[in-house]
């Protein structure tokens, strides 16, 4: 018994996080957040943030809440069922703090995989049960996006002028997306491994009350997270579509998984800032919003993903 324990504790501590990881995420915390605002009329963002709505801020925090809820549970079905929702709710917190330092969400990936290898499955079926909900999740978001996105594209086309005077943030964000491009022959052969595991987690879907749970959950998961933007920008008292809401979240996901920086900071950031100042808003609660919604979904969790690993290390 102690030894199966001992072998769990060092499947879940695997991800190699190096105190220069931590010195690199500082340092971009210092240098990001604090020129940003200033790009964006410091004083008025300064002012947005401190007069934001803390109803709004509350519900953003419960929003980021139950996207992990809608995580765990579209895990717990692509398991089959099986294993503890505790656990792979600690896992969901550990994996997103360890997926600031990974790119396609390969620290959740493999905590999850190592989860269901100590349940007693094979490596192959471990994966394959661990990549389900990012399939479902792609899938789902792409269908919806290709619903709504050319009513979208319309309106950020039509507000574009507006941003004339604000050509450092659209070229702030074109260089994120371009770094992000050219860093992926840096993972190329980690994507294709992933895109074989794909295959082998599509093979792995055993009834159609899985699909449609997981379906479920995938879009649980994005219109929770979609909503936590949407008050971010309620609460710096702009307004915003729904609809330009969601495009710009999906955006901003893929940078922040492809640009290689922990979580894609900054770059995440800047898509965020410009894509909302091409709705219309005002571009100091703009990038007041950005901050607000990185806040609650990225800086929050971190503690709690710490703590998470913490807890499974010591099973």
């Amino acid at each position: 018994m102690p030894k199966r324990k001992q072998k769990h504790q060092k499947q879940v501590a695997s991800p190699a996080i190096r105190p220069i990881h931590i010195v690199f995420l500082l340092m971009a915390l210092v240098g990001i957040y604090f020129l940003l605002p200033q790009l964006g009329e410091f004083r008025n963002t300064l002012s947005a943030v401190r007069h934001a709505s803390w109803y709004y801020i509350v519900l953003g925090v419960v929003m980021s809440a139950l996207t992990f809820a809608a995580a765990t549970l579209t895990q717990f079905a692509a398991g089959n069922m099986i294993g503890s929702v505790y656990i792979l709710g600690l896992i969901q917190f550990a994996g997103s703090f360890v997926n600031h330092f990974l790119p396609f969400s390969l620290g959740s990936i493999g905590l999850t995989s190592q989860y269901y290898q100590e349940l007693g499955k094979r490596q192959a079926e471990a994966i394959a049960m661990a990549i389900l909900p990012i399939i479902f999740g792609v899938v789902t978001t792409v269908s919806i996006v290709a619903l709504i996105s050319p009513v979208t594209i319309s309106h950020l086309a039509h507000n574009y002028r507006d941003l004339s005077h604000n050509k450092w943030l659209v070229g702030a964000a074109g260089l994120g997306l371009i770094v992000g491009i050219l860093a992926l022959p840096t993972f190329q052969k980690k994507i294709k491994n992933l895109a074989k595991e794909t295959i082998h987690g599509l093979r792995a879907l055993q009834s159609l009350r899985q699909i449609a749970l997981l379906i479920g959950g995938s879009i649980a998961i994005s219109l929770t997270a979609a909503i936590a933007l949407l008050v971010s920008v309620r609460a710096v008292h702009a307004s915003i579509a729904f609809v330009d809401v969601f495009v710009l979240y999906v955006t901003a996901s893929l940078v922040s998984n492809i640009v290689p920086t922990p979580g894609g900071l900054g770059a995440t950031e800047a898509v965020l800032a410009v894509g909302l100042a091409s709705t219309g808003v005002p571009v100091p609660a703009a990038v007041a919003a950005t901050l607000l919604y990185r806040f609650m979904t990225f800086w929050l969790p971190i503690p709690v993903g710490i703590i998470s690993l913490r807890v499974l290390n010591k099973r």
